[in-house]
């Protein structure tokens, strides 16, 4: 499977225009026209794919329902990188109270994101549409707070980046759960 391009800039084409029956195919032939139409009609396709490729392998069908499940492990790998950061800033070297007071925040923040996936995963075997919905705007509320905490202090936050793709990923498995798949 190819790599797919991950810059931020890509988050800046339109695709508004994209018609239901068009594929997305500004990528790799190598990429399943399934996952590039699947991830054409969400919010951030380029993100879909990017945070999708590395955990599809031969056995997965591409439907949205795996796709669902694909970016639950994504929502959980990159919080978990998001924690490791948050945790590494809090320590070397050891910051301002202020900022060591957001980074507290936040890491408590992915902590919740992390808690949750077995709820989510839970809610999914269940075919329960409306905990799933709940369970991933908890996250991506608690992505906000994290970001919240470094406007209010006036602080440059240093994980910008990684909440930004977060919101992108569950965004996308919001509009997974709620729009593509019939519970």
């Amino acid at each position: 499977m190819a790599l797919v391009p991950s810059s931020f800039e890509a988050q800046f084409f339109n695709f508004s225009q994209l018609q239901k029956d068009q594929t997305f195919t500004i990528l790799s032939t190598d990429v399943d026209p399934k996952l590039q139409k699947l991830c054409g009609e969400t919010d951030y396709p380029i993100e879909c794919l990017t945070s999708t490729i590395p955990f599809l392998d031969e056995n997965v069908t591409i439907n949205p329902m795996s796709i669902l499940k694909v970016e639950i492990d994504a929502i959980d790998s990159k919080t978990k990188e998001a924690l490791d950061k948050a945790f590494e800033l809090s320590v070397n070297p050891p910051p301002s109270r202020l900022l060591l007071s957001c980074l507290e925040t936040c890491i408590d923040n992915y902590n919740s994101i992390l808690e949750s996936k077995q709820k989510i995963l839970n809610a999914i075997s269940l075919g329960d549409a409306d905990q799933v919905s709940m369970e991933l705007s908890f996250n991506m509320e608690n992505v906000f707070a994290c970001e919240d905490t470094f406007k209010k202090a006036e602080i440059e936050s240093p994980i910008t980046e990684l909440n930004s793709l977060l919101v992108k990923i569950i965004t996308n498995s919001i509009t997974i759960s709620v729009g593509m798949i019939n519970f």
